[in-house]
């Protein structure tokens, strides 16, 4: 007998991030789909059957489609990078995943000159050691300068490899690094550390989820054989999507076409590419990547401004008093970690405890905060209006000022009236 299942709450439930809402979490900001393309997607059917593009495949390939224009965008995409060829992924931890298993299988079959470690940053996202461990690499990270800037120097990776020449009598099989890693939004030396890969003869893969579609990225200035982007993180897209940017030298190795053959009956999957499971994500994640990357290529160009944005709203956060960045000074990234003594008192006489702070953001139409938090947490304000920027930091001191105020605690807190 089948058990009975109540389906009403699967049609019943709100959107935490609806329209009329300012959206702050980092990993949200940068894969905000723009309206016009949101419009788009509806209006035009894209959302009416999951693998909406491949109603015009002839080859088995979603990256040879030509209605929609797939190929084209592929090829321009890696142009935008500074690339040669670039694949659509299943996010940017498949791109990393094609990287290492390519590396694996170069290692396996000349293993004199690299032993199977990846050398990586030390603050990598958990996609970067998670694909490592899938195509059975090991992961060593670099130190870092400790709190409260984590910063990574350059002479570290030359110091690191070093070592393990010397414990193994052989390089590391490959340099992967963070462009921007994503707890403190710190921009790592990639330029510097790709002149040491090259030094060294290394390959080099750059995790650029959280720059590339952000601010100008271009793997050929940076030395990079890899560039693994995340759709949904960086270039305005629905997810899960990510992209594999790499050059000539490579790209045959890493997007090889699949060698097997299944009997009964007989059949050669021939164009299939090993390294990215056959084929990738073929329906709307796509779609709105195509339709988003005209305004990508636009808002790279306004950067600065967007700087500015990060770096005067971290200004105006410090003046609370006991609140400051953690992480690079001066700020280079979106992402802004901010330690919170003040928030941190507050939750020790507040109801709800550390849930207060997100909770009262939501009730001011603010939502992204990690809700339980208040010792710390991570917030962007990407792409944001500035007067939105204005609201997100008068919510934060309408907030201190209102439980200053009623718990009386040890503070002084400007009002809002003393904004500008």
């Amino acid at each position: 007998m089948v058990k009975k299942i109540d389906v009403t709450k699967f049609s019943n439930f709100m959107n935490p991030c609806r329209k009329t809402q300012i959206i702050i979490q980092p990993i949200m900001r940068g894969g905000i789909v723009p309206e016009e393309v949101q419009k788009k997607l509806f209006e035009e059917g894209w959302m009416r059957v999951g693998y909406a593009i491949c109603y015009n495949c002839l080859e088995g390939r979603s990256d040879r489609i030509s209605k929609p224009p797939v190929d084209d965008f592929l090829t321009n995409l890696a142009d935008f990078f500074g690339g040669d060829f670039a694949e659509h992924t299943f996010a940017s931890r498949a791109a990393q995943f094609a990287v290492m298993k390519t590396i694996a299988d170069e290692i396996s079959e000349d293993s004199k000159n690299f032993t199977d470690i990846v050398l990586t940053d030390p603050l990598c996202h958990y996609t970067t050691a998670v694909a490592a461990e899938m195509a059975g690499l090991k992961l060593i990270g670099v130190p870092h300068s400790g709190y409260p800037d984590y910063k990574v120097e350059p002479d570290s990776y030359i110091e690191r490899v070093e070592s393990i020449k010397k414990e193994t009598g052989k390089l590391p099989a490959l340099i992967a690094v963070t462009h921007v890693e994503p707890h403190y939004g710190n921009l790592n030396p990639v330029k510097e550390i790709g002149k040491i890969a090259r030094e060294y003869d290394i390959p080099y893969m750059v995790n650029a989820a959280y720059t590339a579609g952000i601010f100008p990225v271009d793997m050929k200035d940076i030395q990079a054989d890899f560039l693994t982007v995340s759709a949904h993180k960086s270039m305005a897209s629905i997810g899960p999507l990510g992209f594999l940017i790499t050059n000539d030298e490579w790209a045959k190795k890493v997007f090889k076409e699949s060698l097997m053959k299944i009997d009964q009956p007989e059949r050669i999957l021939g164009k299939k590419m090993v390294n990215v499971f056959g084929c990738s994500v073929g329906g709307l994640p796509l779609i709105s990547a195509i339709y988003s990357f005209p305004y990508v290529i636009e808002r790279v160009k306004r950067w600065d401004e967007e700087l500015k944005k990060a770096r005067w709203f971290i200004s105006e956060m410090e003046k609370l008093g006991d609140i400051f960045l953690i992480g690079d000074r001066p700020h280079n990234h979106h992402l802004m970690h901010f330690e919170t003594p003040i928030f941190w008192e507050i939750s020790k006489h507040h109801k709800r405890r550390g849930f207060f702070l997100a909770d009262d953001m939501i009730k001011m139409g603010i939502v992204g905060l990690h809700r339980g938090l208040s010792k710390h947490f991570k917030i962007s304000l990407y792409g944001l209006k500035w007067e939105e920027v204005k609201k997100v930091r008068d919510a934060f001191y309408y907030i201190a000022q209102k439980y200053v105020t009623e718990f009386k605690l040890n503070y002084e807190v400007p009002s809002n009236e003393e904004l500008p």
